[in-house]
This record gives C-alpha cells, structure tokens and sequence, in this order.
C-alpha cells in the first residue's frame, strides 16, 4: 500500500519542480497565440507579467516560445528576483538556463550596488553578470569602469578587463586586469598599474599590485616606482625640471605600505633600491620611509649622491622635513668621496664612524663626523700654486659649506696630520693615499619617469 501512495507523491511532487521551472504568465492586456515549425507561440501585448519561481518578468511586450521555456522581452523591460532588478529595452530570456541576454543598453541593480554596460548578460540561477562596453559598477564610495566586468555576487568577486579604472573618495586605480574580492576587502592588478591618491601626493606604478584593506597592505611589484611630490604633475616639458627636483622618487623589486589603522603609514623598499630627491641619489638593497615623521633608512651596502659627492656606510638614516631633505646620518664605516677640481685624479675623502650631514634650504649646511675621523684633500698652494695632500685624523671633524662649497674645516681632539707637496707624494701615491676603487660607476640616472 506504501508503494501505491509513494508513485502519485512522487508525480506531484516532479511536477510541482517542473512547474516551478516553466515561464508563465501573470497578466497582459491581450493575448495572441499562434505556430512557428509547429511549435506553439504567444505573443502578449501590454503591461505584460511573466513569472519563473522567485523571477518576476515585466515589458511592454513579449514573445514567449512555449516548447523552448523561452520569451523574448521588449519596451521597458524589468525583470527581479528578491532585490535585484534588471532593467532594459530588450531582453532574450531563457528560462532552462535562467539567463537574460541583452544586447543594448542593461543595467542591474540592488540596494548596495549598479551595474550599467552596453550590453550583457546575468544568471539569476548563478546570480553573475557578465556585461560588455563602457561597463560601470557603482557602490556608495566607490566607482569602477571597465570595457568587461564579470560580477559574481554570491562571492562577491568582481573580475575587470580593458581599461580599468577603480575610483574611491581617496585613491584613483587604474590597470589592464583587477579583480576585487568585495568580501575579503582585496584587490589584485594586473599590467600598466597606476595608483594616484587624491589627499597624498603619491603616484604608484608597476605591473601588478596587491591591496588588503582589512590587514592595511599595499604590496606592488613587477618594476615598481613611487612618487612623493608637493606639486601638481608637469602639464609641459618646462614643468618638468621643478618636478623632478619636487619629488621624491623611489624605484625597488618590491613596494610595500603598511598602514596601522590609526594614521601611520610604512613605506617599505626591497632589493635593488634606487632613490632620487633633489640633487639626491641612493641605492640600497633595503629601505624603509615613516610618512608620519617623514624619516626612513637604507641598508643593505647603501651608497648615496650629493651632485658628484658619494656617501657610503653600513647604514643610512634620513629626515624629509616638508618633503626636501634636512638631515642624513651615516652608521658605520662613513665615507665621502668627491672629485677635486685641481685634478680629476684626485678624490678628496672624509671618514668617520659616524657622519652627520645637515642642510638649510636645499643645500648642504654642513657635515660632522664621529669618532675615528680621518680626512685626506688636495689644496693648492697660494705662493707656488703647487698641488698639495692634506691628510688629517682626530676624533671628529666638522666641515662648514656655503653656496656647496667648503667654507671652513675644523678638527677636534687627538688632532694629528701632515700637508704634502705634489712633487712627493706622486712619487708614491699609494703610501700616502689608497684610491677609492668603483668611485662613482654605480652612480644611478633618471631616465624617465611615468
């Protein structure tokens, strides 16, 4: 008796699922039915209502291919399941796949998000949106634009090509390919990545990046540069000198920022690190900027440039007060290096443990070395005009400049040196000097910048 009650059960119940499947009509004005290759057809003409289990369709008119569980949809068409709604002129729906294809102007929404495009289709069994040209996806803060953008809302993926711009009240993204995980706050770019932040004067570029809202990390890699600039980007060639010397610029194998929530951002520079500001230029395999305090480091065999003088040391730490460099102080093993103008041959050379360096005003205001101070430099002579080597050592060393040029040179504590003539220290250079070796052949240019 069980199996006699279980077979009808069964019937309803695959009924009531292929029922749900089926399009039917709510309501229209009129009613025309008719054949096509024998296969029935109704075409129903004003304030048209269909409706497909939680689908509900509406149009001005529709085409419904009975056999095909198919409709085609046109004149202010609105089709919704719970809070999405679709709006378009026209629309080709097919209900065993439960896909609305429309090839003008579509556009879906809810009360969160808008997505508009030339054309595109949208699952209401998968909820995903798949829309072609001009494509914008629109949120309370932000705004994104892309020539093709697959919506998936049940994750919450956004997939963006061609022209990709994402724009939010703080930061302007651009980039061939970006996926944004709206769930998990992530963001993932791909080629041409632009990165412009509308209340810091930061420009970044590389070719992918990598944002993690929730942990406060931007990681970009692939030929990263970074910008720091005060002044607007040059609009002509002869803006672009002031901006160079405006700039902070900063190219790495990695660019890292890490912000802690509470207003305090790390610049983070890995492997291969060259630095440009002002008449400045730095590598280093490893650098760190605080942009609260304006302060940072270099490691890893940093080496520095002032025009044509070169500072190294095992460490490097430096102050960019109002964005121009104020102060930089060189740990460990300090050395500067800089060309005579008597001869091209000879370097003058300052050593130190440690070395201060200030500045005033864009130049160089004056330099202090710490502990096992030694200076070797060439003078010339007033009387007989003769070359002569300088070598002192004392404890420290204070070096005063004026218009970038040495004013003044003072020694302190356990001061001892002599003053040698051309004629004999050329005899044997080596005993009395030892030449610096790779003098300034690492020395990085600025070929362009984007």
């Amino acid at each position: 008796m069980f199996r006699y009650f279980l077979v009808p059960f069964l019937c309803i119940f695959c009924y009531q699922i292929y029922s749900q499947n089926l399009i039917i009509l709510v309501s229209s004005d009129s009613i025309i039915g008719y054949k096509i290759n024998e296969k029935p057809v109704r075409d129903f003409l004003g304030n048209v209502h269909l409706r497909q289990g939680n689908v509900d369709l509406f149009c001005n008119k529709a085409t419904h291919y009975i056999e095909e569980n198919r409709v085609f949809l046109s004149g202010s068409v609105k089709i919704t399941q719970d809070t999405i709604v679709l709006i378009s002129e026209n629309v080709d729906y097919d209900g065993n796949k439960l896909l609305a294809s429309a090839y003008g102007k579509i556009m879906i929404y809810d009360p969160a998000t808008k997505l508009t495009a030339n054309k595109g289709t949208y699952s209401f069994r998968s909820k995903t949106a798949d829309f072609f040209g001009n494509v914008i996806y629109e949120e309370k803060k932000s705004k994104l634009k892309a020539e093709h953008i697959e919506y998936i809302k049940p994750s919450e993926l956004i997939r963006s090509y061609e022209n990709v711009k994402f724009e939010t009240d703080s930061l302007l993204l651009e980039s061939d390919t970006m996926f944004i995980y709206r769930i998990e706050e992530k963001i993932f770019s791909v080629s041409n990545v632009k990165l412009n932040g509308k209340f810091e004067p930061i420009n970044l570029n590389s070719y992918f990046l990598f944002v993690d809202n929730k942990q406060g990390v931007t990681k970009a890699y692939g030929d990263p540069s970074l910008i720091l600039t005060d002044t607007i980007k040059p609009e002509s060639e002869s803006e672009v000198e002031s901006f160079r010397l405006d700039s902070l610029f900063v190219f790495a194998d990695t660019i890292l920022a890490i912000n802690d929530g509470n207003g305090k951002t790390e610049l983070i520079f890995i492997s291969n690190i060259k630095l440009f500001k002002d008449n400045f230029a730095a590598i280093a395999g490893y650098g760190k900027i605080y942009r609260d305090t304006e302060e940072g480091y270099l490691k890893q065999n940093p080496i520095l440039w002032y025009d044509s003088t070169e500072f190294k040391g095992d460490s490097v730490f430096f102050v960019l007060k109002g964005r121009s460099l104020s102060f930089v102080r060189i740990s460990g093993n300090g050395k500067i290096l800089s060309p005579s103008h008597l001869d091209s041959l000879y370097v003058h050379r300052i050593l130190s443990d440690t070395i201060n360096i200030f500045f005033s005003e864009k130049q160089l205001d004056y330099i202090f070395g710490e502990g096992n101070s030694k200076t070797n430099y060439f003078l010339k002579n007033e009387e007989t005009q003769e070359i002569q080597l300088a070598n002192y050592s004392s404890d420290s060393v204070k070096i005063d400049f004026h218009n970038n040029e040495v004013l003044d040179v003072v020694w302190y504590n356990n001061v001892s040196g002599e003053v040698i003539p051309e004629i004999i220290f050329k005899k044997d250079f080596e005993k009395y000097y030892d030449i610096p070796k790779n003098y300034l052949v690492l020395k990085p240019m600025i070929l362009k910048f984007r």
